[in-house]
């Protein structure tokens, strides 16, 4: 007959691949949320800027509308690109020049986890 194959030992990492895979998924997981958030808020300050400093220099064109039309711009870039949520826009006028701000909070894939965006722009009045 045959020869009989002696019994293979037991091995003592039985089952390790499974609680690797508890351990590392989550882990792996969290990473992935963390860089998306991350690349959220990179969107949104983006956005935030050129909004700002788009509306900076309508506001400050020789003929245009002023400061109103600043903001005007500013809103029309940030809810275009719907970057984030609660945004505000802000003018203010000083002699140098107008400096448009805008304000609000990145979109989120982790609830309850807002990070906030405020960037400025200031422009110098257009003289002839």
């Amino acid at each position: 007959m045959g020869k009989r194959s002696a019994p293979r030992a037991r091995s003592s990492t039985t089952g390790s691949v499974s609680i690797e895979a508890v351990i590392l998924v989550p882990l792996f997981l969290f990473a992935v949320f963390i860089t998306l958030e991350g690349a959220l808020w990179v969107n949104a300050s983006a956005t935030a800027m050129a909004a700002a400093q788009d509306g900076a220099r309508a506001g400050t064109y020789y003929r245009g509308g002023g400061p109103a039309e600043g903001v005007e711009t500013a809103e029309e870039i940030i809810w275009a690109r719907a970057v984030g949520t609660n945004w505000q826009v802000d003018a203010d006028i000083s002699p140098q020049g107008l400096t448009i701000t805008v304000t609000g909070q990145s979109l989120s894939v982790i609830p309850g986890l807002d990070f906030p965006v405020t960037k400025s722009a200031t422009m110098p009045w257009e003289t002839l």
